[in-house]
């Protein structure tokens, strides 16, 4: 077989380099010519982009999965996609490291398994996704070279610590109950079209789903954005560069509030005073009990392990006060996303974790930090999510509706409102969409509001009361920003066994 020689990383990388610029259409063509000069079939079915570029653009075969692909290189090539959204540059999906091996890995040595094998040296090609553009035009971008043991210590910490989590699991024969949820930045994700199949690696313990090794997608976006754009100061949860074995991330952020549970918000707020009155100041609170200069999500671990924080104000029977929200979306950019494991909405609501904490009355009526929990929907709710945010991209393709009602303002006065068609809180049981902004806005583009691409239908009362006759009526052009929710109720259903009485 006549395979070109590599025999430094620096040979590949140069390589690699060469191939910015040069269509996807004839990486195909050079593999294809490739694969019928060496009687080659395609491994990993047609149009596998990274076969395509080992065989088309570096003349090397695919090799086995357990060793890196340019093995006298000792380097593992990965090509995979970002795209630029929203919320600006995003890793398109999680870098897959290889097969999980059940039976036959070094489940003892982490420097000794397959996974470091295959993967301490990674090159990764990066090309932009974008939707509107036929597969065969894109072309790598940017590249990347990843050493395991050059990525900032806690990272290393974090890896190694999830590889460790997924041995234990697969040594005392529960590899089938791994879950990717589970793990932070080094993922058992699922492999395989997804249905029932399942595999044996030992006779004493029952059938476990084919997985692979994956860096989840926020961490590949939080590399991503460090590595190939602009370097900045980052701000980090755990305390120190040691991850003890038996404490896991979340262990450690309930272990941070652990102290403060049952103290009054007044007394926080005198141990704790840079905050922010109003809305936020729950969250500045629980952001200086855990040491962090910015916010919370903007921490190193929370932007990498997709988690969030959310604080929630229960009355005396358990209801939160209010539904839970999430970012602000784009209209337009919510109706071209392709499918739903790409969108924001997945990203935030489904695919993250929440680190909840409870605020409520205690028994002389003052308000304290009752509690704190991680959680994230269950797999039985998902789909829940998923009807409102089929909807919501409906509703907006189909045309948005603003009914004009009446209403009163806070001094009385009589008003217009304006409700709209998206999906509410009756739609179904757990999730919504509505308004995220401080005031109404329907008359021009500001932080309250956002221009429509296409006008909504604005549909007038029959009878005007006297005191609103003249008063403007919107055009359609502009409204109130909107965002998804989870119900309070539904909330309330998941928050129950947590709340303590004080």
């Amino acid at each position: 077989m006549s395979n070109k020689e590599y025999k430094t990383p620096e040979e590949v990388k140069k390589r690699a380099e060469e191939a910015i610029g040069h269509s996807f259409k004839e990486v195909f063509e050079l593999a294809q010519e490739f694969r019928e000069k060496n009687n080659l079939k395609e491994r990993h079915g047609k149009g596998d982009i990274g076969q395509a570029y080992e065989e088309g653009w570096f003349n090397y075969a695919c090799n086995e999965e357990a060793e890196p692909d340019f093995k006298e290189a000792d380097i593992e090539l990965k090509v995979t996609p970002f795209l630029i959204n929203s919320r600006g540059y995003r890793a398109k999906e999680r870098l897959s490291l290889g097969k999980i091996n059940y039976r036959d890995e070094n489940w003892n040595e982490y420097e000794e398994s397959r996974f470091w094998t295959k993967n301490h040296h990674l090159l990764v090609m990066y090309y932009q996704y974008i939707k509107s553009l036929k597969r065969e035009n894109f072309s790598v971008e940017k590249i990347d070279e990843i050493l395991l043991e050059e990525l900032p210590e806690r990272d290393q910490m974090i890896i190694r610590h999830d590889w460790e989590k997924i041995a234990r699991y697969v040594k005392e024969g529960k590899a089938h109950e791994l879950s990717e949820r589970d793990f932070m930045y080094l993922s058992p994700a699922r492999k395989g079209s997804g249905g029932d199949e399942k595999v044996k690696y030992d006779d004493r313990y029952p059938k476990a789903k084919p997985r692979a090794y994956s860096f989840k997608k926020s961490y590949m976006t939080k590399l991503f954005n460090e590595r190939m754009l602009t370097s900045e100061e980052v701000s980090y949860i755990l305390p120190d560069i040691v991850l003890p074995k038996e404490k896991e991330f979340d262990d450690i952020l309930i272990e941070t509030l652990k102290p403060y549970l049952g103290r009054t918000v007044d007394s926080l707020k005198k141990e704790f005073p840079n905050y922010r009155s109003g809305y936020s100041e729950k969250n500045d609170i629980i952001k200086q009990i855990y040491k962090s200069k910015g916010d919370l999500e903007e921490t190193d671990e929370f932007q990498k392990a997709n988690y969030r924080l959310r604080t929630l104000t229960v009355d005396a029977k358990g209801t939160p006060t209010q539904d839970m929200s999430f970012s602000a979306f784009d209209f337009e950019a919510l109706v071209k996303e392709k499918t739903w494991k790409d969108s924001i909405v997945y990203d935030e609501m489904i695919d993250s974790k929440i680190l909840l904490v409870i605020f409520s009355k205690n028994s002389e009526g003052k308000e304290i930090l009752n509690n704190a929990m991680i959680w994230y929907i269950p797999k039985k709710d998902e789909n829940k999510v998923k009807e409102v945010w089929k909807e919501t991209r409906s509703v907006i393709k189909n045309g948005i509706i603003l009914q004009q009602r009446v209403s009163h303002d806070r001094n009385g006065r009589l008003i217009f409102t304006y409700k709209n068609n998206f999906p509410k809180s009756k739609f179904n049981k757990v999730a919504h969409v509505r308004n995220k902004a401080g005031e109404s806005e329907y008359f021009g583009e500001n932080g309250n509001s956002v221009k429509l691409k296409k006008p909504a239908e604005v549909i007038t009362l029959k009878e005007i009361p006297e005191e609103l006759k003249g008063v403007p009526v919107p055009t359609g052009e502009y409204m109130t920003k909107q965002c998804f929710w989870f119900n309070k109720k539904y909330m309330k259903q998941q928050i129950k066994d947590y709340i303590k009485t004080y």
